[in-house]
C-alpha cells in the first residue's frame, strides 16, 4: 500500500482554474472537467485535499488546445506561462508534468498519491468520454463499468489510449481496475451537465 506524502494545498486556485478553462480550452474542456471530478473523488479515497486534487486534474492538459497536437511542447513553456497568470505554485506545475511520464518522469517522478492518481486516471476519463459518445443516447448516465472494461479490451477502439497507463492503478495505487473505473465514472456522472454528456 502506498503512503500519502505531505503535499502543498492549492485548492484556493479553483476559481482561477475555472477561469483558465473558459479562456484557454475548447476541445479539451470536457476532458479537463471530467478529470478534475475524478481527481476530487480519488482525493476522498486517499485522504488528499479534494480541491487541490481537483485543480491538478482540471489543469493537467491546459496547454493542449494551443499546441496543435505538438506532443513535444506539451507541459512545457506554454503551460508554465498560463499557470504564472494565476500565481500557481511550482508544485502544481510539477504535479501536472508528472502525468507526462514519457517526457518528465525523471524530473517529476510519481512520488505522491496525487501524481499517481492523475497518471492513472488521465487516459481513463478520455476513454470514458469516447465510450459515452458511441452509445446511442450519447449520455454518460447509460455507461456502466462493465461496458468500459469491455471496450478497454477492444484494442481497435480508441486505439490511441494507453491502456497500460490506466492499468498501472494496480501497481501504483493498489487498486483494481474495476474500482478505478467505478470511481471515475461515478465522478463524471456527477458533472454530466458540465461536460455535455
Amino acid at each position: 500500500m502506498t503512503t500519502l506524502l505531505q503535499h502543498a494545498d492549492y485548492g484556493h486556485l479553483l476559481p482561477a482554474a475555472h477561469g483558465l478553462l473558459e479562456e484557454h480550452t475548447d476541445q479539451t474542456t470536457a476532458h479537463l472537467i471530467a478529470t478534475g471530478a475524478a481527481m476530487e473523488a480519488l482525493a476522498k479515497k486517499f485522504g488528499g485535499d479534494t480541491q487541490t486534487w481537483k485543480v491538478a486534474g482540471m489543469l493537467h492538459d491546459l496547454d493542449w488546445d494551443s499546441l496543435d497536437k505538438d506532443y513535444e511542447a506539451h507541459c512545457g513553456g506554454k503551460l508554465e506561462e498560463l499557470l504564472q497568470t494565476i500565481e500557481a505554485p511550482a508544485e502544481l506545475l510539477g504535479d501536472i508534468r508528472a502525468h507526462y511520464q514519457s517526457k518528465y518522469g525523471v524530473e517529476y517522478p510519481l512520488d505522491t498519491e496525487l501524481r499517481k492518481c492523475l497518471y492513472c486516471v488521465d487516459e481513463l476519463t478520455g476513454f470514458i468520454i469516447a465510450v459515452t459518445l458511441v452509445r446511442p443516447s450519447k449520455k454518460i448516465a447509460d455507461v456502466e463499468v462493465r461496458s468500459v472494461k469491455k471496450k478497454l479490451k477492444d484494442k481497435g477502439f480508441a486505439a490511441q489510449v494507453d491502456r497500460e497507463q490506466i492499468g498501472s492503478c494496480k501497481e501504483l495505487l493498489d487498486m483494481e481496475l474495476e474500482e478505478l473505473i467505478e470511481i471515475a465514472l461515478d465522478a463524471m456522472k456527477s458533472v454530466a451537465d458540465d461536460i455535455n454528456l
